[in-house]
């Protein structure tokens, strides 16, 4: 295979990432025999065509987005309970929860008992009807309905989160990684998690395996604002994830 041809060095590397692996610029100029620049140049071309994501030093695998929820609800894919039961434990008795959509989330609160004086307050119907079916108060965040990961969105949303004040935020992600932090793949979902965050005393992200060190489209949090991040991640996956000021909290 002739790797002095941009063409065929750049489709090697594409396969790399598709296959999971990260590509570190001088190690792959090193292997290549070219200069690092030229392997930037590739780096740039495949970010060009969404077959990477750059980083400092080199591209990691692009993390493809999610199916829209409805579609998911509908295959009926299986959460680990072991890390929905973790999720209410670290939930507690808190009265007034700010709950994203997707399909860990609505988990969590199908699990969720119904307290005196319990109040959901959530941009997602299908987690407002799961909280009508266990008895609990619910406050649904009206706004432009986005098919991602089934929350309402947009200017009225936002100002809806921005007027209250919530013991906890629990949320969903995309990707979660190091340096990226909590990611989404939609903008404006995006958004409504960094707002349901800033209404948030406490904020815990609940997340699958899956998501551990990937990357979505848009940055939503840096691991340090996050409080506890409850996972079903064997605990080497999740020791990149390991900072002072956020709590792991792993169910496998």
């Amino acid at each position: 295979m002739e790797l002095n041809i941009p063409d065929t060095r750049q489709a090697e590397l594409a396969a790399r990432l598709s296959d999971g692996h990260q590509i570190v610029a001088a190690d792959a100029a090193h292997e290549y025999r070219v200069s690092v620049d030229t392997i930037r140049r590739d780096i740039l071309a495949l970010e060009a065509n969404g077959k990477a994501q750059r980083v400092r030093g080199g591209a990691i695998p692009v993390a493809p987005p999610a199916a829209p929820l409805h579609t998911r609800l509908a295959e009926g894919a299986p959460v680990n309970p072991g890390m929905i039961k973790a999720a209410v434990r670290e939930i507690g008795n808190a009265q007034t929860l700010l709950l994203d959509g997707g399909s860990t989330v609505l988990g969590v609160v199908e699990n969720l008992p119904a307290q005196d004086r319990r109040m959901v307050i959530t941009p997602s119907p299908w987690v407002a009807i799961a909280c009508q079916n266990n008895g609990i108060a619910v406050f649904l965040l009206g706004g432009t309905l986005r098919p991602q990961g089934g929350i309402a969105t947009g200017e009225n949303a936002l100002d809806r989160v921005a007027g209250v004040s919530a013991d906890i935020a629990v949320l969903g992600a995309c990707g979660l990684d190091r340096e990226f932090g909590l990611s989404s793949d939609d903008h404006d979902e995006a958004q409504m998690k960094r707002a349901m965050h800033d209404a948030a005393a406490r904020t815990i992200v609940v997340t699958e395996n899956t998501k551990i060190g990937r990357r979505a489209r848009h940055h939503t949090l840096a691991l340090a604002e996050i409080d506890a991040i409850v996972s079903d991640a064997a605990p080497d996956a999740a020791s990149t994830l390991r900072l002072t000021t956020t709590r792991l909290v792993l169910n496998t």
